[in-house]
């Protein structure tokens, strides 16, 4: 089912893994922005709880659901960045699959797990 332009509300950068040299000349990874786009960033709330403690800090294990206008150009190993201006924090999701539900090039969605959420 095709989800309403007001449900995309939700202003999602996708970003793809590079590498630059620091000024010691060691290579580090680092993330480029590549495009910017509106979705809905839905939890799997029918899963069970989403939270869990690990190593003392709270993180999220239950995957997301993020879904965009169809682009051919989303990849796998990219990620996406939910930045929550007021509150001056963005939310991180690794891309763990894609579908396109009704096979019409309209909308994909992106089965995603939330790695962090820095502010």
């Amino acid at each position: 089912m095709r989800k309403k332009i007001s449900q995309l509300r939700h202003r999602l950068t996708f970003q793809k893994k590079t590498k630059i040299q620091d000024e010691e000349l060691n290579w580090i990874d680092t993330y480029e922005d590549v495009f910017t786009v509106w979705g809905a960033v839905e939890g799997s709330g029918s899963l069970g709880n989403n939270e869990t403690m690990i190593a003392g800090a709270l993180g999220v294990k239950t995957p997301k659901k993020i879904t965009v206008r169809y682009r051919k150009d989303i990849k796998p190993n990219m990620r996406i960045v939910k930045r929550v201006p007021k509150e001056k924090t963005e939310r991180v999701f690794d891309i763990l699959d894609t579908n396109d539900p009704d096979d019409q090039g309209e909308e994909l969605e992106i089965l995603c797990q939330e790695v962090g959420i820095n502010g």
